[in-house]
């Protein structure tokens, strides 16, 4: 099985004023490709003297021929010393002829702020050269289309994050910012759920272990999100016009 790597990409951009991603802690995804199967390593580097108690998230977002898409996640919280290296996760995946694109995408957060990026891509087509600015082109020179990512406690977060990305799949979003679905503890037993694009909260409930509610809420979240895309996307146009 002969396998082409069409784009690599380590995302390094502004995330909010005065802060970057990959410069204090770099996010950095290696391959090794043996026999048609690819070992993926996601590993971490602590590049200041300071010592860092950080979260990852690594998800394969797999796209079928049928433009199904599927995704498995691995997370977890890790340290890291000056100046030291680690490896996160390491994993075996297969990469079929038939698949559309495979997305290697690794994120490490600091307090529910991204840090540090690193995505690989496989048989992701090649865009043509636009021949004037693209409306759509993200701020940071990279889109990422339709990625939601999930850092839930409960049953009930877990529940949440499904009808939300049930929804958002079947509204056919496609957001080209990284949509993410949070539960923090609060009082008591309870715990917030929020759904933020970047550092932007969109919508925020307590939750509740009722199904009813959760999917209402999934609802109103997803009316939110469709907003600030379509917002956004407005905005773009009104600068590229003057």
């Amino acid at each position: 099985m002969k396998l082409k790597l069409i784009i690599l990409f380590t995302l390094i951009f502004q995330v909010s004023i005065g802060q970057f991603v990959n410069i204090d802690v770099t996010a950095k995804i290696k391959i090794e490709t043996i026999d048609g199967t690819v070992s993926v390593i996601s590993t971490a580097t602590n590049t200041t003297e300071v010592y860092k108690s950080l979260n990852y998230v690594f998800t394969v977002f797999r796209t079928d021929a049928q433009n199904n898409i599927s995704k498995n996640n691995q997370e977890g919280r890790f340290t890291l010393e000056a100046n030291e290296s680690k490896e996160l996760s390491k994993v075996s995946i297969s990469i079929e002829d038939t698949d559309k694109t495979v997305v290697l995408l690794l994120l490490i957060y600091e307090e529910d702020v991204i840090i540090g990026k690193d995505r690989i891509a496989f048989n992701e087509p090649i865009k043509k050269k636009p021949q004037k600015v693209e409306e759509e082109e993200s701020d940071d020179g990279l889109e990422l289309k339709g990625i939601v990512i999930e850092e839930t406690k409960t049953k009930p977060g877990r529940d949440f994050y499904e009808f939300f990305y049930n929804s958002y799949s079947l509204n056919q979003i496609n957001g080209n910012k990284v949509v993410g679905v949070f539960e923090s503890l609060s009082f008591g037993r309870t715990t917030i759920i929020q759904v933020k694009i970047e550092d932007n909260v969109i919508h925020k409930f307590i939750s509740k272990p009722d199904l009813e509610y959760l999917e209402q809420m999934s609802k109103i979240s997803i009316r939110k999100v469709y907003k600030y895309f379509k917002d956004l996307k407005n905005q773009k146009k009104d600068i590229f016009r003057y």
